[in-house]
């Protein structure tokens, strides 16, 4: 299939159709990402660590989808705004399993390195996933 950017291909390959095998493809192995631990959280750093995040995401959220929003090319440079949407049925971090649905929003900016994601820099809004999550919260639509 043909992606209109790198980062289309990502979402709907990494994250909507779980394709673990695209991550290798698509990150560079020394690849940082920023802002995917949450508030407090460290920095994620290459192929190996993202695939364990993505997994541990994935399994707390296994009906996940992401809707990709605006994307601008700029030189090696890739800016794009999500949104998440899911059911949480497995533990996350230190959010046991709630049978709530999210929806949250995100965005990032993605350095190109060798026709790879190199450096990302993502603003999740991880308060309002937990938001959402609280059991005083009325349900997500």
């Amino acid at each position: 299939m043909e992606y209109e950017t790198l980062l289309h291909r990502w979402f709907e390959e990494v994250w909507n159709q779980r394709r673990t095998e695209t991550i290798r493809e698509l990150l560079t192995e020394d690849s940082i990402h920023h802002g995917l631990s949450g508030p407090g959280g460290g920095t994620v750093y290459g192929y190996e660590d993202f695939e364990k995040f993505h997994a541990d995401f994935l399994a707390a959220f296994p009906d996940l989808r992401v809707e990709l929003g605006d994307v601008i090319t700029e030189g090696a440079k890739l800016a794009a705004r999500f949104t998440v949407t899911g059911t949480q049925t497995g533990p996350f971090r230190d959010l046991p399993a709630t049978g709530k649905k999210v929806r949250f929003t995100g965005s990032g900016i993605c350095t190109v390195k060798d026709g790879k994601c190199h450096e990302v820099w993502n603003e999740v809004d991880f308060l309002k996933m937990q938001y959402d999550l609280s059991p005083d919260t009325p349900d997500v639509e």
